[in-house]
């Protein structure tokens, strides 16, 4: 699974936003929130959580929208987007793997809202930065 999220991420920050993101190790900072999960059809349930630094959503909407004056609501919105793109890849690529569309179906993302230091504890997770853009994921079964 780990695997098919690095892929996943790649994909969402090189080939999409053309953004080259380096693993780090720490999180600081304020960031925001969302959670989404992807159901096995043998009913295992994968509950993924992302958090974006402020400063990685204003890039996505100046990259996406070339909005300026972004406010709470878009943020929400934006951070249910990114949520939906990364794992909704990562679900593609796992059916493909399995020959079919229907191995593992998405949820529908949630807004966790503003968080400080996030500290949900994950089975697995992923930490990537550039600059002053943090972005981490991971999931819990």
């Amino acid at each position: 699974m780990l695997k098919t999220l690095e892929y996943s991420i790649i994909h969402f920050f090189e080939h999409i936003l053309q953004v080259h993101m380096e693993p780090v190790e720490e999180l600081k900072g304020e960031f925001y929130g969302s959670s989404i999960s992807v159901v096995e059809k043998s009913g295992r349930e994968y509950n993924f959580y992302l958090f974006f630094s402020t400063e990685f959503l204003h890039l996505v909407s100046t990259i996406f929208i070339g909005e300026e004056d972004f406010q709470e609501d878009d943020r929400c919105d934006l951070v249910k987007e990114c949520a939906n793109q990364i794992v909704g890849y990562a679900k593609k690529l796992l059916n493909d793997a399995k020959g079919g569309d229907d191995e593992y179906k998405l949820g529908i993302p949630e807004y966790l809202g503003r968080i400080h230091n996030p500290n949900i504890i994950l089975d697995q997770s992923l930490t990537y930065g550039f600059k002053d853009y943090c972005f981490r994921i991971g999931y819990c079964q």
